[in-house]
């Protein structure tokens, strides 16, 4: 029997929880060619989810999808970009021809330079089919951008291209934003999506019914605890969940969604430590105002209160909060902290 609330693989068709929105705006997306979408969110927000069932969806519908997975995780320089690229556009040459009754050839090793870039619109031409470049963990791109490669060159390029959407997905916000919204590359190409927390109600409805399937009862009082602690993550949320649901109990009072808090937090704090051992005393002052709900960091009572020296300070430290992806800020300026239970803790342990 598979057991509710699992948190370490995707969710899948009626499993989804919402995001029905954000599904159809991909699902339109691929249902027009040479069109992309930049879909970006914290850590676990969703991404790979939604845009797995969009893919579904239009495959069922359409018989020549073609969809490339590039994963740039662990990818650092330009010669490895390159050289995964080659292999994934060769895995989709490959894959086209099995099925295809005039098979075609590309002589892809022979292609050399910024060229390469152009095979998903020469092999989706070639094949009379749509094909989907779906992109994880994009902003990586960012750390072999030297003179010899712009991000420019590869929006010339791709935006050519009348048979390929793509998908650009990263957990690293800030670098997203940098990226598709500061330095508007792509613009002609493609929208941005982002993944934001699940609305409280739908979350709570969810964890009550749940465990009321399964023989266990919760009031909304605790599930909107549950909610409260991973500020709508659903990837914290089901961890929670899945900790009370561990403990031998029909009930699930506030005591056993404290004692899942605590063991969660045991499972994360050696993280949440190290990045605290990674930051200086003004940037940790500057999450200290973050918590406590200012907004205004550069005002002359705030930058005494909380010891951040002057407005220029401010703006340094802010901005390499953002860089090591501790913070952001929304369209207003307003800022919060990216990991919500990382934020959790800090409110009531660190600086409590």
């Amino acid at each position: 029997m598979d057991l509710p609330f699992a948190f370490d693989k995707i969710a899948a068709g009626n499993s989804i929880l919402g995001r029905t929105d954000e599904i159809g705006t991909i699902v339109a997306t691929l249902e027009k060619g040479g069109r992309g979408l930049a879909i970006y969110g914290e850590a676990r927000s969703g991404k790979e989810t939604i845009v797995t069932e969009a893919i579904e969806q239009v495959r069922a519908r359409r018989n020549n999808l073609i969809v490339c997975l590039i994963d740039l995780f662990n990818i650092r320089t330009l010669e490895d970009f390159s050289a995964l690229w080659r292999e994934k556009m060769k895995e989709c040459a490959v894959e086209v021809n099995r099925g295809a009754l005039l098979p075609f050839e590309i002589s892809i090793d022979e292609i050399s330079g910024n060229k390469i870039f152009d095979l998903p619109g020469i092999i989706a031409t070639e094949a009379g089919a749509q094909m989907v470049v779906y992109f994880k963990e994009f902003q990586n791109i960012l750390r072999f951008e030297d003179e010899n490669f712009r991000i420019a060159d590869l929006d010339r390029i791709w935006s050519r291209h009348n048979r390929v959407n793509y998908l650009f997905t990263g957990s690293f916000v800030n670098a997203m934003k940098s990226i598709f919204v500061e330095r508007r590359c792509f613009y002609i190409l493609c929208r941005t999506l982002e993944i934001r927390p699940l609305d409280r109600k739908l979350v709570c409805e969810y964890i009550r019914t749940t465990f009321l399937n399964y023989g266990r009862v919760i009031e909304m009082e605790e599930a909107m605890a549950i909610y409260e602690i991973a500020a709508g993550n659903m990837w914290y949320v089901k961890q929670l969940c899945a900790l009370c649901f561990a403990m031998p109990v029909g009930y699930v009072n506030r005591k056993i969604v404290n004692q899942a808090r605590d063991t969660l937090l045991s499972i994360h704090v050696p993280r949440f430590k190290q990045t605290l051992l990674d930051l200086t005393g003004n940037q940790i002052n500057l999450l200290h105002a973050i918590v406590d709900g200012v907004q205004k960091l550069s005002s002359a009572e705030m930058m005494e209160r909380y010891r951040l020296n002057s407005s220029a300070n401010v703006f340094r430290v802010k901005d390499a909060l953002q860089k090591k992806e501790v913070i952001t800020f929304d369209g207003e300026e307003n800022a919060r902290i990216i990991d919500p239970l990382f934020a959790w803790w800090l409110r009531n342990y660190y600086f409590n």
